[in-house]
């Protein structure tokens, strides 16, 4: 007979540790044993054995609706951990590697867009506001006829 706390303890899933996790082939579709994982070269994409030798095979693999370059695989150990960004999909082999890879290639790209955005910005709000100064300037400039002058020149 099975007591209450073996029953709860077989009811709960298990979480993966960080790395472990099972992950699927983004090529076949299908989960990727541990055994047989590849990273492409340069692409860094994790992709079961058989994805991985026919891309290499071709030249290039399409996943995650891109088509990526293949020139050379890395095959995995049974116990490498893999961690895998979540922007890009790209695969690594130690949690600081991935979180160095999106600072660089996404949270800085995403300032550096933003700046830019903000430059253009302020550039547009000059040249307005210069213009609108040059329109005021040149208002100014104009001589005012003065009302009664012009009733008399609609007048004769």
């Amino acid at each position: 007979m099975v007591d209450a706390e073996a029953e709860e303890d077989l009811a709960v899933a298990q979480e993966a540790e960080a790395g472990r996790e099972f992950h699927f082939c983004p090529i076949r579709g299908l989960p990727i044993l541990h055994g047989q994982r590849v990273r492409t070269l340069p692409g860094f994409h994790l992709l079961s054995l058989d994805a991985g030798k026919e891309a290499l095979a071709r030249g290039s693999y399409v996943a995650f609706g891109t088509q990526f370059p293949c020139q050379n695989l890395e095959y995995l150990h049974p116990d490498d951990k893999v961690f895998i960004c979540p922007e890009d999909h790209k695969a690594f082999l130690n949690q600081m590697s991935m979180q160095y890879h999106r600072y660089i290639r996404h949270e800085l790209e995403e300032r550096k867009a933003e700046r830019k955005r903000l430059r253009a910005r302020a550039v547009e709000r000059k040249a307005r506001s210069e213009a609108h100064a040059a329109a005021q300037v040149q208002q100014r400039q104009q001589p005012r006829v003065q009302p009664r002058q012009q009733q008399q020149q609609q007048q004769q």
